[in-house]
């Protein structure tokens, strides 16, 4: 039984992903911000490359057991603007120049349907995350458990602010979209008082956690200790 030939021989031979991705945007008249087609070290391997762009790092990983090439278009902050795969590279490459010459995410998407965008992509291009990240949780039933937390917490003008998250089942508040450090509420459901009881810590006091039984009193509380947070929002 004949072995199957490996999909990425060329590049291997080429000198790795970066060089063979510079050979291309010069065959085709393609600027991607690097001039030097330089072979690949020990910073970035030879399956691997990255590209600068105004509105963060143009990503490309090989894919597994198939030749495919997976482009991510990443922000350099807290979030990926659209990710895809395709297994012509020249596309991808091609895709890469629109993205950097200004492209919206509407248009890269209608131009190169095997890059796709989340909500949240969108509603950061537009200037908006805070809102449309309070209007997808509140609507998600994954965190209907949650919902009236949510509720309560939006509904106060300064929590609402804040950019809400869940990680390992916890909620955050965080006090900025665009960092990816910034000052943290905690909030999740209490263990001891069931469903109608929450616990709130933020990243300042991480040791320092209080129980509510009601949203009432949760609600205020939350608020002051968002104040305290650096950068906290106003």
């Amino acid at each position: 039984m004949e072995s199957r030939p490996y999909p990425y021989a060329d590049i291997v031979e080429r000198g790795g992903l970066r060089v063979v991705v510079l050979d291309l945007a010069r065959e085709n008249g393609i600027d991607l911000g690097v001039t030097v087609a330089a072979g690949a070290t020990a910073g970035e391997p030879w399956n691997a490359a990255q590209f600068p762009s105004p509105r963060g790092t143009m990503r490309i990983l090989l894919g597994h057991g198939v030749r495919r090439f997976s482009f991510t278009l990443d922000s350099n902050h807290t979030h990926v603007w659209a990710s895809g795969s395709t297994g012509d590279l020249a596309e991808g490459v091609a895709m890469m120049a629109y993205w950097r010459e200004g492209a919206k995410l509407a248009e890269l998407a209608e131009r190169f349907p095997f890059m796709e965008f989340r909500r949240l992509s969108q509603a950061y291009e537009d200037g908006n995350p805070v809102e449309t990240q309070w209007d997808i949780l509140t609507g998600d039933d994954t965190f209907l458990a949650y919902r009236p937390l949510l509720l309560a917490l939006r509904s106060d003008p300064q929590l609402r602010l804040a950019f809400p998250y869940f990680s390992m089942w916890v909620l955050r508040l965080a006090t900025d979209c665009h960092t990816s450090d910034p000052g943290l509420l905690f909030l999740k459901p209490n263990p001891r008082d069931g469903d109608e009881g929450y616990v709130l810590w933020s990243s300042e006091a991480l040791e320092h956690t209080r129980a509510f039984q009601r949203l009432d009193d949760l609600v205020p509380a939350a608020r002051t200790l968002l104040g305290e947070l650096p950068g906290s929002p106003s």
